[in-house]
């Protein structure tokens, strides 16, 4: 019992330590609203598909002996609206799942001139030392479209 007692104690210390210690810690930040010039480039729908099919396949049991089995499949995918659109830094698209970008398709013409509201998504990592953290990388890894107004 007496060796158990010290075992505990000593694993609690090292964690004690540990979290005392310096240590890395990587958070998502955002950048202020950025807007730039771009174009529409293409207003993208495509249309929901429905179906089904059935058929003789190979199937496995448990014990993982062949057999042969009727299998039916159905698929539904859903309707889907996108807006392209192209600026200083290439061609991105959007997907219109919102009721606010379905109105924001429907509003814009292939062609048309915008002004895109976005943020810069980062991925920052931090040394935490005591109560300072300093920046040692910084990688961008998204755009975030908030909005499109017609220029």
């Amino acid at each position: 019992m007496k060796n158990l007692k010290v075992l505990f104690l000593l694993l609690v210390l090292s964690f004690a330590f540990v979290a005392c210690g310096p240590y890395n810690k990587t958070v998502k930040e955002f950048s202020a609203i950025l807007e730039e010039d771009a174009t529409v480039v293409d207003l993208v729908y495509t249309p929901s598909r429905h179906g089904s099919g059935s058929g003789i396949g190979p199937t496995f049991d448990t014990d993982g002996n062949l057999g042969i089995a009727f299998t039916s499949i159905t698929v539904d995918i859903p309707e889907k609206y996108a807006i392209v659109f192209k600026c200083q830094h290439g061609k991105f698209i959007i997907e219109c799942n919102t009721q606010e970008r379905r109105k924001l398709w429907n509003d814009l013409d292939e062609g048309q001139k915008v002004k895109v509201k976005y943020r810069e998504a980062w991925l920052v990592t931090y040394r935490v030392e005591k109560k300072e953290k300093t920046p040692i990388a910084k990688a961008l890894k998204d755009y975030w479209f908030l909005t499109a107004e017609p220029k």
